[in-house]
């Protein structure tokens, strides 16, 4: 499998094809309240670099992200819809942050593995009691 793919890779390249390369940056992104996520992600998209989820012009600031998605799904030229990655991406994004509440843990790192195996240990109905 992973052959067959190179191979295709090779041929694309060799009939003059293009590719885009991305790479890692040292600090991570954030994905909550962070205009540019999108932009940085999904370039061919928004290429203007304008019209990112989160936008702080007035007109977007007050769309709600899931909304926003949305009205870029129906944009008059599709390609939101046909692009390959923003679908799932976008979906993906609205399920983490409905998963999550943006909380967060700070430790010392000599206390982290005491802290992270209490954590373990704890008893999850007691969890669930404290939750309900």
């Amino acid at each position: 499998m992973v052959d067959a793919q190179k191979a295709c890779a090779l041929k694309h390249l060799d009939d003059g094809g293009r590719f885009l390369h991305t790479s890692h940056a040292e600090k991570p992104e954030s994905i909550y309240n962070n205009p540019h996520l999108y932009l940085k992600m999904s370039p061919w998209l928004f290429p203007y670099g304008l019209g990112g989820i989160g936008g702080t012009r007035l007109s977007l600031s007050k769309l709600s992200d899931e909304k926003h998605k949305s009205l870029l799904m129906m944009y008059h030229d599709k390609r939101f819809q046909t692009d390959l990655s923003f679908p799932f991406i976008a979906f993906s994004h609205e399920q983490v942050k409905a998963g999550t509440t943006q909380s967060y843990i700070v430790a010392n790192s000599k206390k982290f593995d005491n802290i992270a195996s209490q954590m373990l240990s704890i008893d999850k109905q007691t969890l669930e009691d404290l939750a309900t």
